[in-house]
């Protein structure tokens, strides 16, 4: 089930028109990143020479694809999970409650850590000109810092809206999953033997 599909159609659009961007940036981050470490390995091993300062460059960067990358996570709710009762029960109105509880608790933790967040960054605007950055190009550390916090505002955001779609849905949702989980099941049986 689609997260987007289940929100109001305008809200839907945003959200998804979000992902593409975040999406686009954590494929180009990606390549930018193994393009560096092989121009390193070249310059350094090849031509005995060195890529200058590509550390301080590349931290900001890291700490984009880091915390959008679990903003992305958190909307497609793919984070590792230790959670064993949801296998364990097969009540549709436990299943529910259970994942309302955990997604209200995730929410209100990741509120917090944006709360931080924002204190993070006042501090560093309230530091300026004296912002601490990187040795070499200057970097200011505020660029990176402003990656966590807009990481913990999307995983805020996307925490909130399986809760809204969670509450519109109900437990019939849970049901709907359960019997299209039991169906992929079969059919992967039946596909394997």
């Amino acid at each position: 089930m689609e997260l987007t599909d289940q929100l109001p159609p305008k809200t839907g659009a945003i959200v998804r028109r979000l992902l593409q961007l975040k999406y686009a940036f954590l494929m180009i981050s990606t390549f930018v990143l193994a393009l560096t470490f092989f121009l390193v390995v070249v310059l350094r091993y090849l031509l005995e020479s060195d890529l200058f300062a590509y550390e301080e460059w590349l931290m900001p960067l890291c700490f984009w694809l880091f915390f959008l990358g679990s903003a992305v996570g958190t909307y497609e709710d793919t984070q590792i999970k230790a959670d064993i009762l949801e296998s364990w029960f097969k009540n549709p109105r436990f299943i529910w409650w259970r994942r309302v509880i955990l997604t209200i608790v995730e929410l209100i933790i990741t509120c917090f850590l944006v709360y931080w967040a924002i204190l993070m960054l006042r501090d560093e605007i309230a530091s300026y000109p004296q912002w601490q950055t990187t040795i070499a190009l200057r970097i200011p550390f505020f660029v990176p810092r402003f990656g966590i916090f807009i990481g913990f505002v999307f995983m805020a955001f996307y925490s909130a809206l399986h809760l809204y779609v969670l509450l519109k849905l109900g437990i019939d949702a849970v049901t709907q999953q359960m019997e299209a989980d039991a169906e992929d099941r079969l059919k992967n049986t039946g596909e394997t033997s």
